[in-house]
């Protein structure tokens, strides 16, 4: 697992891309996975704006790809604390229950000037 930092201005509608890859750097097929990311005030803290899913349209998955879409709305931005938010994004097997942290970290988190 690797630790990723991220800058965010409260209020823009935040995307990022993920890609999961084992050892030898080959795309790891997703199709029989669930991803879920949560953003908190702080590790293990309360959770800001939701969590983003597939179910609410916060995540696409290109399984065969092993590809991770995740948007955060301006609304949900919003709601993430100034200076920081910590988030994780977790990857759930359908098949056996296995969870497993593809990536954590935190956004720095700034106020927008323009409103």
């Amino acid at each position: 697992m690797e630790e990723t930092n991220f800058k965010v201005v409260q209020g823009d509608t935040f995307t990022i891309k993920v890609m999961y890859k084992n050892s030898n750097g080959t795309a790891v097929d997703l199709t029989d996975y669930t991803v879920k990311m949560d953003v908190r005030d702080k590790p293990g803290g309360k959770i800001l704006c939701g969590s983003a899913t597939e179910e609410n349209g916060g995540v696409n998955i290109d399984g065969p790809n092993g590809e991770i879409d995740i948007e955060f709305s301006s609304s949900q931005t919003k709601k993430f604390t100034i200076p920081t938010a910590a988030y994780q994004i977790l990857l759930i097997n359908n098949d056996d229950g296995k969870k497993t942290t593809l990536t954590q970290g935190y956004f720095k988190v700034s106020a927008a000037v323009v409103k």
